[in-house]
């Protein structure tokens, strides 16, 4: 290692950690090293499909922790859940949604105990990394994170149709859903220019690599924190089959909602019963690590598209537009409901034959957990989403759904596709993707199935599709029940608050507002983690917020 002893070592290069580091390695006089488990992705040499407008890289298992699995209901089947590993996570793999928190997620946060993490507080932030391109930027500074949105030229018919649908019912659309954070139809705001950006490509630039104050060490998997009494002196990690120690003077874990609070509690802090249950000496015991874990639940429609009421298949956009809508339920905050639409599900050339509709709870209740079932590394941790535990959350999911039916089947958008299918509960990407030889013949089957007569390509999705089914076209609507709606929901990527901020009273937080983790020094966490509840949206550009937010701190000389 060059540096000698970094100032701050950062355990993760995802979508806080390559900010971070980036920020931090600013100041000449302190000296950053950024280790991250998976690939980097430098510039010039960013993968093809990492940069692709599609999100292609989603389905690229070498950008995923392998073996990872998650429970959905209480009692319920494991299924494969994707993390991702490699230079800016998930901001390297997601679908590229750029939407900010609203109001209320911030007045929860502060009220949790994130002093100077309210509302006003974060959109300085925000404004100050979003280089929005449809955004009247004439009085801003220069900011890395390149934005903008799908031009109404280029969406298909049944997009146009849904806002037409929307504003009929007396919402309105709203030009910049993130400076006009409410209620109504919006095209989606998102994070990329002629490539995607993400906080690896916007961040660590080539100015920025060649500071003689910043190493990146990628391909390097930290395997636990090392402690000298209660204070953070270093990590272990384990680079291509050989281990070794790096000391630090401060050590901050950037590993995301699943893998920071795993790291935590590998090393020793985290629910003291349990800890010792594993044989792990408790070094500070925090009832909080690994608990309040939340995500948004969602499921979706497709709809098969006929020649002529599809995107142009040179264009590799994913989402289009969304909706928020807001339930009215007692003590729910408002637009804590979103719809979404998307134009093409793969990036092969049959994927404009195909749209979705999509529904979602943005302000889940339900509360889950990351636990560890051994202290070997190599052992997964066991999520668990409890998702629809709490009372508020299956009515409210019925809701979206039913609101998102119920447009699809307005005049004006049902005459602009041939059937509606409900989606089994699976990664929407997956089930109409495969790579290599497999995909290419599937991607084949897909285009003449696509473009055969409708009553053939609704009799076989509908059998390709279970336990989905055919919900509708223009003449006809088989109207789903409650239980097929619950039982078609999946989790999304947007994984957050196991470590959460809180107020030194309260035993189920982890770290302070300034994101120090009680009862140890010179330790932080800065990643989607430290959020007390998730934000109502993609999580991706509120994750990055944090970094900046923490860097600014940090700078100030926040101990």
């Amino acid at each position: 290692m060059s540096l000698g002893v970094p100032d701050y070592l950062i355990v993760g290069g995802g979508s806080a950690g390559a900010v971070l580091a980036a920020r931090l390695a600013e100041n000449p006089s302190v000296r950053v090293l950024l280790i991250e488990a998976g690939p980097d992705t430098p510039p010039g040499n960013v993968p093809d499909d990492v940069a692709d407008l599609f999100p292609s890289s989603s389905l690229n298992q070498n950008y995923f922790w392998p073996g990872l699995q998650a429970q959905r209901r209480p009692g319920g089947p494991l299924y494969p859940y994707p993390q991702a590993r490699i230079m800016g996570g998930g901001s390297s793999i997601m679908g590229m949604w750029a939407l900010r928190g609203v109001p209320s997620d911030f007045e929860a946060w502060e009220a949790a105990g994130a002093e100077g993490w309210g509302p006003s507080d974060v959109v300085k932030i925000y404004r100050k990394f979003e280089n929005d391109l449809d955004r009247d930027n004439t009085q801003a500074k220069p900011a890395p994170y390149t934005i903008r949105r799908v031009p109404h030229e280029n969406w298909p018919p049944f997009a146009t149709a849904m806002e037409r649908a929307a504003m009929a019912r007396g919402m309105r659309t709203i030009g910049d859903i993130n400076e006009d954070p409410s209620e109504g139809f919006f095209p989606l705001p998102l994070s990329h220019g002629d490539a995607r950006s993400s906080s690896a490509s916007t961040y660590l630039t080539s100015a920025v690599r060649r500071w003689p104050n910043l190493e990146i060490m990628a391909d390097t998997q930290v395997t636990k924190l090392r402690f000298d009494g209660t204070r953070a002196v270093g990590v272990t990690v384990r680079r291509g089959g050989v281990t070794s120690n790096i000391d630090a003077r401060e050590v901050i874990l950037s590993s995301g909602a699943v893998h920071s609070p795993a790291m935590l509690m590998r090393s020793g802090i985290g629910p003291g019963d349990e800890l010792q249950r594993l044989g792990i000496a408790p070094v500070a015991v925090r009832a909080g690590v690994g608990r309040n874990l939340q995500n948004h639940p969602y499921l979706n429609i497709a709809m098969t598209l006929p020649s002529g009421q599809r995107m142009a298949e040179s264009l590799r956009h994913f989402a289009l537009a969304g909706i928020r809508v807001s339930s009215g339920l007692k003590d729910c905050p408002p637009a804590d409901l979103m719809v979404f639409a998307i134009g093409r599900v793969s990036g092969r050339g049959w994927g404009p034959s195909l749209a979705m509709v999509g529904a979602s709870v943005y302000a889940p209740f339900s509360r889950g957990s990351v636990t560890l079932s051994s202290p070997d590394i190599d052992v997964r941790p066991a999520i668990s989403f409890q998702f629809m535990t709490d009372p508020r959350d299956a009515p409210r999911m019925v809701q979206a759904t039913r609101f998102a039916e119920s447009l699809l089947m307005e005049t004006a958008v049902k005459d602009t596709f041939n059937d509606a299918f409900l989606l089994p509960p699976i990664m929407a990407l997956n089930q109409f993707d495969r790579p290599g030889v497999t995909g290419s013949i599937m991607a084949q089957a897909a285009t003449l199935l696509l473009n055969a007569p409708a009553p053939v390509s609704r009799f076989v999705l509908n059998r390709m599709l279970q336990p989905g089914r055919w919900i509708g076209n223009a003449k006809r609507r088989q109207a789903l029940t409650d239980d097929e709606i619950l039982g078609a929901v999946a989790p999304m990527g947007h994984v957050t608050s196991t470590c959460s901020i809180g107020r030194p009273d309260n035993p189920m937080a982890v770290v302070d507002k300034n994101l120090r983790v009680y009862g140890i020094d010179n330790l932080r966490v800065v990643d989607a983690s430290v959020m007390p509840c998730v934000p109502s949206a993609n999580t991706n550009l509120t994750t990055i917020m944090v970094a900046e937010r923490a860097a600014e701190l940090i700078a100030s000389g926040v101990r």
